[in-house]
């Protein structure tokens, strides 16, 4: 037997694309660590260091922001396919088994 997407199948990818989206909402709340703390540390050094940490954690923070959208984009983009596809299959079994009008 051939794989095929089952209904609760397409409900977990509908899941995934609201989650997906939740989460990329979230990194985009996060606060921007750089330049708040500096201050806290009492060293100098301890600083740059933290602030190179910021920094780097603010460029990934937004490239992994950017990669969940596109997930979370796919997934719902799928979640549709597969409907708009039931959708046809069904009313093609529907036309199939309908009485001939002669």
């Amino acid at each position: 037997m051939g794989e095929y997407t089952r209904i609760d199948d397409l409900s977990v990818i509908r899941g995934m694309g609201v989650g997906l989206g939740r989460i990329k909402d979230a990194f985009d709340g996060l606060d921007r660590l750089r330049g708040q703390y500096e201050d806290d540390f009492g060293d100098s050094g301890l600083a740059g260091q933290f602030g190179e940490f910021a920094g780097n954690w603010e460029r990934h923070r937004e490239e992994l922001a950017d990669e969940v959208a596109r997930l979370a984009a796919i997934a719902r983009a799928a979640a549709k396919t597969y409907d708009g596809v039931d959708g046809e299959l069904a009313r093609a079994l529907r036309a199939a088994r309908a009485p001939k009008n002669r």
